[in-house]
Order: C-alpha cells, then structure tokens, then sequence
C-alpha cells in the first residue's frame, strides 16, 4: 500500500463538507430575502474562496454569515421584543433582529433615496456627522 504524502490542507478543505453546505445555505438563503425586497444583493463567498471584503454584498457593502447548531436563546428576542440588544465587556453594543424586517426596512430606505452604505461606512470609520462630540 502506497504511503500518504503529508499534504496541508487549506482551512476551508479541513471543515466538514456538510458545514460547508449549511453555511452556503445561509448565504444563499440571506440573498434570497433581500432580493424578494428588490434589494441588489450577491453571495460573494463562492466556494469557501473567502472574498475579502465579506460573504455577502449587498447595494455595495457587505455582510458575513455565521450559522451554528444552535443560536444562544439570550441572543434570541422573547416576550413582546423585536430584537435583543447585546454588548460585551468594552465593546460596542450590537442589536439581533430578524433579518425579514431590517432587509424591508433597507429596502425602503434605498426607495427613499437613503445611502445606507454610507450610513455604515461612516460609523465603521467612526466618522458619524449625526453623533455628538463632547
């Protein structure tokens, strides 16, 4: 029997196949409802290729996709909630909502003539004009 060559494996040829799949489920699945609310969106993670700029684009910016068995329920919103907001020790908070509602909301907002891509640019660059400076 023909001994194996230590081959390196790439990250992404190391994951389980069927982690691959439900992650290109995800991708595919998120540019689906945004399309359904005529928001111009592209899975941009072919193939586990890794685009650099994130999985997903959407009107020119991006968005990643993380699926796991199981979502932490304090993540999840319960009673009357619409969404849970949640912030780690010396982070910034970050707010979980359905995916529905923020993709109709985006997508009025695009009608409307809103950038929303700057809108998130200028907060990733922290550079907000409408956020107070003390």
């Amino acid at each position: 029997m023909p001994m194996r060559k230590n081959i390196s494996l790439s990250k992404n040829s190391r994951r389980g196949r069927r982690n691959r799949q439900r992650g290109a489920e995800l991708q595919r699945e998120t540019v689906n409802i945004f399309r359904t609310f005529s928001v111009p969106c592209w899975n941009r993670d072919r193939g586990g290729a890794n685009h650099e700029g994130g999985d997903i684009e959407v009107d020119g910016w991006f968005l990643g996709c993380k699926r796991r068995t199981r979502v932490p329920k304090y993540v999840v919103a319960e009673k009357n909630e619409i969404g849970v907001v949640i912030r780690g020790d010396r982070m910034e908070p970050l707010l979980s909502i359905p995916l529905k509602p923020i993709a109709e909301v985006i997508a009025l907002a695009i009608e409307k003539g809103v950038d929303v891509k700057e809108i998130f640019e200028q907060h990733r660059l922290g550079t907000n004009p409408a956020r107070k400076k003390s």
